[in-house]
C-alpha cells in the first residue's frame, strides 16, 4: 500500500498585502486633504462667510487687546461692506487739582513710554455684497440710520455691548444675529428667537 504523495503547500488566494493597503490609503489621504478645504471652502455661503468675517475681527481685537494692553476697535462699515480691527483710543487722563497743593515744587519723575509687544497683522474681513444689515447696536443704540458701528475691546478683555444681524438678501430669508458678551468679550451667533427671548 502506498501513500499519496503530498505535494508542497502552494496556495494562491487572492488577497492585498500590507503594502498595497497602505499605498492605497495614503493615496486617499493625500486626495482627501487637497480636497476637502477646496470643497468646505468653495461651499461657504454669503451669510455663513460675513458672520465669519465679523466674529474673526472680534476675536483677533479681543486678543490684540489682551496682548498689548491697549484698546483694540471693531469698524464694522456696512455701506463699504467691511469689517476692519484697529487701534482703540486711549481714555484722556483726569486731572484732579487740589485746592492749597503745589505740585511745581516737588518734581515728578517723567517714566519713559514702554513699548507695545507686537500683536500682529490688521485684521481686515468683507461682508458679502448679498448679505444684508437690517439691525446694528453698539451699548444698546441702534446704528443702522449710520451704517458704521465701532465696538471697543479693552485689555481686560471686556467689550462694549454689540449686536449685528445679517441677513442673505438674494438667498433664504435667514436672520442671523453675532453678539458680543460685554463680560467677556466673545462673540456669539444667535438665532431671531434667541434674541427675541427675555
Amino acid at each position: 500500500m502506498s501513500l499519496p504523495q503530498r505535494q508542497p503547500f502552494i496556495s494562491r488566494r487572492s488577497a492585498f498585502t500590507l503594502l498595497e493597503l497602505m499605498l492605497v490609503i495614503g493615496v486617499i489621504m493625500i486626495a482627501m486633504t487637497i480636497g476637502i478645504p477646496r470643497l468646505v471652502h468653495n461651499n461657504e455661503t454669503p451669510l455663513g462667510g460675513s458672520i465669519s468675517a465679523v466674529m474673526d475681527a472680534c476675536a483677533s481685537a479681543r486678543s490684540k487687546a489682551i496682548l498689548s494692553g491697549k484698546p483694540m476697535k471693531v469698524i464694522v462699515d456696512a455701506a463699504s461692506y467691511s469689517v476692519t480691527v484697529s487701534a482703540g483710543t486711549a481714555k484722556p487722563k483726569v486731572v484732579v487739582e487740589t485746592p492749597g497743593l503745589d505740585l511745581a515744587d516737588e518734581e515728578m519723575p517723567e517714566e519713559a513710554p514702554k513699548p507695545a509687544p507686537s500683536t500682529g497683522p490688521a485684521f481686515s474681513g468683507k461682508i458679502h455684497e448679498d448679505v444684508g444689515v437690517p439691525f446694528l447696536a453698539v451699548n444698546f443704540q441702534p446704528m443702522e440710520d449710520i451704517g458704521r458701528a465701532e465696538v471697543v475691546f479693552h485689555p481686560n478683555g471686556t467689550s462694549d455691548e454689540f449686536t449685528i444681524g445679517m441677513t442673505h438678501v438674494t438667498g433664504e430669508n435667514l436672520l442671523r444675529f453675532v453678539q458680543l458678551d460685554s463680560v467677556t468679550g466673545l462673540a456669539y451667533i444667535k438665532t431671531e428667537d434667541e434674541i427675541l427671548l427675555p
